[in-house]
């Protein structure tokens, strides 16, 4: 059995918007979020989504 990388189309789909409210909320000039329980929240949600995109597949 080859464990191989596979690539999960919904949790990219998720961790894109995700994304993008993370760049929105940061802010640059004082690398801080704008509201800092809402950044964390959508930062644990886009790692653990890009995770779940690129996990490990076994081969049955």
């Amino acid at each position: 059995m080859k464990d191989k990388i596979g690539f999960n189309i919904v949790f990219a789909l998720i961790a894109f918007p995700i994304g993008l409210a993370l760049s929105r909320e940061f802010d640059f000039q004082t690398y801080t979020f704008r509201k800092p329980a809402l950044g964390w929240l959508y930062l644990i949600v886009f790692i653990v989504s890009i995770v779940l995109t690129f996990k490990k597949q076994s081969k049955k």
